[in-house]
């Protein structure tokens, strides 16, 4: 036999507690020791004298060196929550920020008061089905087309789609951005926004690279997006952006016929707009 749950918990602590980026050592330890052990935290503290079998202790300490090399633990454990929900996550999607979650809420106050029996919304960039998964949940009387360049991520999104039962009203489709066939009475996005040249912390290495860098300059996808909507004639546009665009996307937006409304995030920084198509 192995070390105790509350000795494996004591060494794993001291070893994450030395990574700059882990600021929650304990937490992330009880996470990845529930997770092995198939349990829930509270288990852990009531059990903690219990003794590991020695294959769930190097299967532990296996996570924790994959944590501490920088893997995010969302990977490590296919678990990522979202709003009062979790999905199932891999490499091949990006892990849903809180941030997003605020592009949700400003989704929702436009659409609930749309009197309309039904609308169609298109999200482009779906990923896990973070964005499509919460809007669909929150507002019954929207459908909606769910693109995204990525396979892998498409299976991910179908997987999360499929465990909350919304596959009657989420539709994906592998395409760049949307088809101009699909009419759409809103477009959501949160799409590649940094720079290929910005510096990147060492967890955001293990998420794709084609959902994080949209250009030399960050803002090239979220402008043909703009410019698209705008040829479709689509009433509403919603997206996240990069904490420096929005002076160069107002321009783009009022050029091409957008009323747009910016937000800041959690950290008071401009994080994303929300656009009326002027008749």
């Amino acid at each position: 036999m192995g070390l105790s749950i509350d000795a494996a918990l004591k060494c794993a602590i001291a070893i994450l507690i030395d990574c700059h980026f882990i600021t929650r050592a304990r937490l992330e330890a009880e996470i990845l020791l529930a997770f092995v052990l198939k349990k829930d935290r509270v288990w852990l503290h009531t059990n903690n004298k219990q003794k590991l079998d020695s294959s769930v202790q190097g299967q532990f300490f296996s996570l924790i060196t994959k944590r501490v090399q920088g893997c995010p633990i969302e990977y490590l454990t296919h678990k990522a929550s979202f709003l009062d929900f979790e999905l199932f996550v891999d490499s091949s999607v990006l892990i849903p920020r809180p941030e997003s979650e605020i592009l949700v809420q400003k989704v929702c106050e436009i659409l609930s008061h749309n009197q309309r029996p039904h609308l169609m919304l298109v999200e482009v960039g779906v990923g896990s089905g973070a964005l499509s998964i919460a809007l669909a949940r929150s507002l019954p009387h929207i459908s909606i087309i769910a693109t995204d360049i990525s396979l892998e991520a498409l299976k991910t999104a179908t997987r999360n789609i499929e465990y909350f039962g919304l596959q009657e009203r989420i539709t994906l489709k592998h395409t760049a951005l949307f088809d101009t066939n699909d009419k759409a009475d809103m477009v959501v996005s949160n799409p590649p926004y940094i720079a290929s040249s910005y510096p990147i912390d060492k967890p955001l290495t293990y998420e794709p690279s084609s959902a994080l860098f949209g250009g030399i300059r960050g803002s090239e996808i979220l402008e043909c997006l703009i410019t698209q909507c705008s040829a479709q004639k689509v009433p509403y546009l919603a997206c996240e952006m990069g904490y420096d665009q929005r002076q160069h996307l107002a321009k783009v937006l009022e050029s091409s016929g957008y009323n747009a409304q910016f937000y800041k995030d959690l950290a008071g920084l401009d994080r994303g707009f929300v656009a009326k198509l002027q008749v």
